[in-house]
């Protein structure tokens, strides 16, 4: 829940909250799409993970445009 974007330093990272009864080995799948997109990416490197943040960085480097990211468990 509450997925947000944190930019610090150049680094666009997407973190997010877990709820506190979360089972063990729970694990998250991250996606993203840039604004006026139809199909969800993968991240390939945020795919089956256990911390609750993911950097997205690359793949959003362009400042002018939109994106967006969701989280599944």
């Amino acid at each position: 829940k509450r997925a947000v974007f944190s930019s610090t330093n150049f680094e666009n990272i997407l973190t997010w909250e877990t709820e506190a009864d979360i089972p063990p080995g729970t694990v998250f799948d991250v996606q993203y799409k840039q604004y006026g997109e139809k199909s969800w990416l993968n991240k390939r490197e945020c795919q089956s993970i256990t911390q609750p943040f993911c950097n997205l960085t690359h793949e959003t480097e362009n400042f002018t445009e939109n994106y967006y990211a969701r989280v599944r468990a």
